[in-house]
């Protein structure tokens, strides 16, 4: 008997879809050659980088994605330079060189079949692969990680974002050459995780240092969340994606099940969007509900890896059950979407309400580049049926 698919492609989906892609062209006519950050949706004015900060390699596939869909070859083409410029950075010591050349050399290659494509990528995913501390296979945030609004370094710093980010091109690597160092280093990252950073009750920690030399816990703490017990919604998101990715690279039914369980943790603290707040422990929750920003670039994170999930052609029951929760998650982000005839007089295809940075009140209600990103791939993914990779 043929499996019931796990989503159904709405038209509001495609409506979405559409006004993404418009708002593609938009936010590049306004840039030019400079990287989107965030928007204040005060004034419509584009914060932008000279370097793409963490998420040029979202902006690369943004404009990818929109070119092949039909945009032209004018961006297919914009895509190609623009990976071509972030190749300075492949020896920045930063987390986020997995993101980076992800998003846009892994991608470029599958699309193009170009070989400097998987150089680049490849070169990439040995330089993440080499950050790991040896004693404990804890992968780090590096000594020249990027981001604005924060400053924090070290090899000696972890973060539960880092299941995603520095493992996301060894699932690439891995498929690519056979190197076992991939999933060998990979699963010595998402178990570690799993034993120092996920409570009983599924939420997470945001930060922990380690000794390099043995190993050992010294103490956890928070950089973007409410305190240092407190649980950061888009730490959770990276964490949930993370492992349902290994899950899905792997066949593993433990990381399935890791990831599962960080998704119910999510599931419970929010309403019927399940767009969360920007941190699920905020004290404010309590007193005043409606004064704590949501943040949908996390609940975007999350949708993109259950719309992989939902295109898999074989699925197991415990995948096509967390695959099924993709849509309600969709929907919920769609109602945060500018689209054409809503009656909010705004252009079409903002996603409002993402928070970046809440402890330093830095763009905590706005248009965030990496949400309207990963709910592009999402749509795209449900499209579509395939991921480019």
């Amino acid at each position: 008997m043929a499996e019931t698919p796990a989503y159904q492609f709405k038209p509001e989906w495609q409506n979405a879809l559409d006004a993404l892609c418009e708002r593609v062209l938009v936010i590049r006519a306004a840039v030019g050659n400079a990287w989107p950050y965030h928007c204040d949706p005060k004034d419509g004015a584009w914060d932008t980088t000279e370097d793409g900060d963490w998420c040029g390699g979202h902006w690369v596939e943004c404009l990818r994605i929109v070119g092949e869909l039909g945009g032209g070859q004018a961006l297919l083409d914009e895509a190609a330079a623009r990976t071509e410029r972030l190749r300075p950075y492949l020896e920045r010591d930063d987390m986020f060189r997995g993101h980076r050349f992800y998003y846009s050399a892994a991608r470029q290659y599958a699309w193009t079949g170009e070989a400097r494509w998987r150089t680049l990528a490849l070169a990439g995913a040995y330089a993440v692969r080499s950050m790991a501390i040896d004693s404990n296979g804890a992968m780090p945030i590096g000594t020249q990680v990027q981001v604005r609004s924060t400053r924090i370094f070290g090899r000696d710093k972890v973060c539960v974002d880092n299941v995603h980010p520095n493992l996301i091109l060894d699932w690439w690597a891995r498929t690519q050459t056979g190197d076992p160092v991939f999933e060998q280093g990979a699963r010595r990252m998402l178990d570690l995780t799993l034993r120092d950073f996920v409570l009983d009750d599924g939420s997470t920690l945001e930060f922990i240092d380690y000794d390099p030399e043995t190993g050992r816990k010294l103490r956890h703490y928070t950089l973007l969340g409410a305190h240092d017990d407190s649980c950061w919604s888009r730490g959770q998101s990276w964490a949930i994606a993370g492992y349902l990715r290994a899950g899905e690279a792997l066949d593993d039914p433990r990381y399935i099940a890791a990831g599962t369980r960080l998704l119910d943790y999510w599931w419970r603290e929010t309403d019927e969007t399940r767009v969360p707040p920007w941190d699920f422990k905020d004290p404010m929750l309590a007193t005043d509900p409606e004064g704590v920003p949501r943040d949908t670039s996390a609940a975007a994170v999350v949708v993109e890896q259950l719309a992989r999930l939902a295109i898999r052609p074989v699925q197991c029951a415990a995948v096509r059950q967390v695959a099924q929760r993709v849509t309600p998650m969709i929907d919920g982000l769609i109602a945060n979407l500018s689209v054409p005839g809503d009656g909010s007089d705004l252009p079409a295809g903002i996603l409002r309400n993402g928070c970046f940075n809440r402890p330093k009140q830095y763009a905590t209600r706005s248009e965030l580049i990496w949400g309207s990103a990963y709910l592009l791939f999402a749509l795209y993914y449900l499209k579509t049926g395939r991921v480019v990779e």
